[in-house]
């Protein structure tokens, strides 16, 4: 399923409901707690032994079963359904972080005054990874009262064995829902870096969540920097060849070039699939003048409104998925941040 939310997986929302019309809607903002009872996902994760088992050819012909240990590596199977859902491959020494520790950090951080309550939370891939999503005060860029931006702190886990537990201060755009994970700077060039936390699951695991509630004193800065650039960008305004040249720039960046006189039936087929995208982007950044002005903070917004919002388009890899996933953890967190630095630069 392109929204990845699928058959052993729970989701719930705080009022408003996701673009793909699952998960359960509450009026009352859970807190973590809450939440991991309500979207189900109090499962328990346990790691299995692995083995493997063949067939070896005999020198006469006969074959003859097998068994070989496989004992550096184990499953991680939750074992609440049946039969057990394999969640990933993992190492010996891999521990689990159990969706109850991780409910039970978010509480903690609520009671710190970062956060609190959820705005949502659920898992992807049958369980295979796991998000909450806490609260933070919204506030307005500056000039534009209208704009209202809505940060929190992203706290996920895998059990994929491939995502570690990770704590993203993040935003959304309430006005079109665009995300956008927050950043700190280095103070020369504005060169930016995501602000946050992760950490694998080996070793001292209760000790590496000790030191993310430590990180998250980068909540603050972080948010502090971030709305200080988002200022920045709503105060630069661009010609109608800026904004031509900062979609082209992004789009090349994300996707390829191609090629303006085409040879042949593929470059056709990338010349239109690129106007296509300036029109999408430039009706989203017209349909906005009145919020966002003619700004590097509206053609920032209409480039990932686009890039985020589309379904069914083809890079030279894969075909990009409008999925809960890549917004808040793969390629479109990605390219905001890239999208954000360009915008800072024109």
């Amino acid at each position: 399923m392109a929204h990845e939310i699928e058959q052993y997986d729970g989701v719930v929302f705080h009022k408003v409901p996701a673009w793909h019309g699952l998960g359960i809607v509450v009026e009352d903002a859970p807190t973590p707690l809450a939440a991991l009872d309500i979207a189900g996902l109090d499962y328990f994760v346990e790691s299995w032994p692995m083995s493997a088992t063949g067939l070896l050819a005999g020198p006469d012909g006969v074959s003859s079963a097998a068994t070989l240990d496989c004992s550096d590596w184990m499953m991680n199977v939750r074992t609440d359904t049946t039969p057990p859902t394999q969640l990933g491959i993992v190492s010996s020494n891999w521990q689990a972080i159990q969706n109850r520790e991780h409910a039970e950090f978010c509480e903690l951080l609520a009671e710190e005054g970062d956060v609190v309550k959820v705005e949502s939370a659920g898992s992807i891939r049958n369980g295979a990874k796991v998000w909450f999503l806490l609260k933070g005060e919204s506030f307005s860029v500056r000039g534009k009262g209208e704009d209202e931006i809505k940060p929190y702190i992203l706290v996920s886990n895998g059990h994929d064995g491939k995502t570690g537990f990770r704590c993203t201060p993040t935003t959304v755009r309430v006005v079109c829902a665009n995300t956008l994970h927050m950043v700190i700077g280095d103070g020369v060039g504005k060169a930016l870096e995501p602000a946050g936390y992760s950490c694998n699951h080996v070793g001292d695991i209760k000790g590496k969540i000790e030191d993310a509630k430590q990180a998250l004193a980068l909540y603050g800065r972080s948010l502090d920097t971030t709305r200080q650039l988002i200022d920045e960008t709503a105060a630069k305004e661009m010609t109608r060849e800026d904004v031509q040249q900062f979609f082209l720039e992004c789009y090349t960046r994300d996707f390829g070039s191609f090629v303006a006189n085409p040879q042949n039936r593929k470059e056709e087929r990338a010349l239109s699939r690129s106007q296509d995208a300036f029109l999408a982007f430039s009706e989203r950044f017209d349909s906005e003048r009145a919020i966002a002005g003619t700004t590097a903070w509206n053609a920032f917004n209409s480039y990932t409104g686009w890039s985020q919002h589309r379904s069914h388009y083809k890079d030279s890899t894969k075909e990009l998925e409008r999925s809960v996933g890549s917004k808040l953890f793969g390629a479109d967190s990605d390219r905001a941040m890239k999208t954000l630095q360009l915008a800072l630069s024109v």
